[in-house]
């Protein structure tokens, strides 16, 4: 049984657990609380999630797979050769969002 995570691109992880695949990617568009979308291999989305950690929670939820430990080991492998992923915070996001939204001065 393969299992492993793995970032594809910058912001799109690959999630293969026992013959299942989901790919995980972010939606830069502002306009959700939940930009992170969880889909099926062949891009049919099955959640929505606000950050990148609970899309890995999701994933291993549903398929009862150490999925949180997979992404924890990619994360060290990157960091072990010195590349940090481009993940964006969902709070950052949001904080944009209000900047925009807050006139100056109030």
């Amino acid at each position: 049984m393969d299992n492993s995570v793995e970032e594809i691109e910058p912001n799109v992880w690959g999630v293969k657990l026992g013959g299942i695949s989901r790919i995980v990617r972010y939606r830069n568009d502002g306009k959700t609380f939940a930009p992170w979308d969880v889909t099926t291999a062949e891009g049919r989305t099955l959640w929505s999630a606000a950050s990148l950690e609970s899309a890995f929670r999701w994933i291993q939820a549903r398929t009862g797979q150490p999925v949180e430990a997979l992404f924890a080991q990619a994360l060290l492998e990157h960091s072990a050769r010195g590349e940090l992923p481009e993940t964006p915070l969902a709070y950052e996001a949001t904080r944009a969002r209000k900047e925009k939204e807050t006139p100056a001065g109030t």
